[in-house]
């Protein structure tokens, strides 16, 4: 499991537990629970518990995972329909309307994806195998991480091609990296609230806190009680 599961993994259970404490047990208005501006949510006080712990090794992490991991199942997309629906989930497109924006901009955002898609049709892709040959950790600071990896892609015709990647992330979520879809399908309108922002900024951060295993069961509960 990747840490970007485990912290989803963690992020469930504990609001699981909350949500059977004594202190929240009472059935609730659905539409009162996901009313991100009620006053009465401090997310000031949340996003300050996370940042307490917060690092760049997250941001860190989820390069070094994309490009590990995810990334060489691109090689072996048989069709280009395929390989699409790969690049879209390692890029976070995952609903319609997000892989329609991803479609627009592929041209100009997607350099990879467009050059795997031209040696797809060319017959040079899918590989039979592929090996990371070297994971670099170019640019480190608490503004911006930057990861490159080396493929070695094993051909059908016994030939081996060599392929560079290199990604940059901000390590401010909503400004990750413009390739990634960072949003949440449906921007929020000119005029909510600054509590909607705060809500926002909370969940990004706690979905991507690798960090938040070092926190104490009083401050888990602080994060995800409503």
């Amino acid at each position: 499991m990747t840490k970007i599961g485990r912290g989803l993994f963690l992020l469930c259970a504990t609001a699981a537990l909350v949500s059977c404490s004594p202190e929240t047990s009472a059935v609730s208005d659905p539409h009162e629970q996901n009313d991100l501006s009620k006053p009465q949510i401090d997310y000031s006080k949340k996003i300050e518990i996370i940042e307490r712990v917060k690092t760049p090794e997250s941001v860190l992490s989820i390069l070094i995972s994309k490009l590990e991991s995810e990334w060489p199942t691109l090689f072996a997309a048989q069709t280009e329909n395929e390989l699409l629906q790969k690049y879209s989930f390692i890029t976070w497109h995952i609903d319609s309307e997000a892989q329609e924006r991803l479609q627009k901009n592929l041209s100009n955002l997607h350099p990879e994806y467009v050059e795997y898609a031209k040696l797809l049709k060319e017959g040079v892709l899918p590989a039979e195998h592929c090996v990371v040959t070297k994971l670099s950790i170019d640019r480190y600071s608490s503004e911006e991480v930057a990861v490159t990896a080396q493929y070695e892609l094993h051909l059908k015709n016994g030939q081996k091609k060599h392929l560079t990647v290199s990604l940059t992330a901000n390590a401010n979520f909503e400004k990750f990296n413009p390739r990634f879809n960072t949003s949440e399908g449906k921007p929020l309108d000119s005029a909510g609230s600054e509590q909607q922002e705060l809500a926002r900024e909370f969940i990004f951060s706690a979905l991507t806190n690798d960090e938040i295993r070092k926190l104490k069961i009083e401050e888990l509960y602080e994060l995800f009680k409503q």
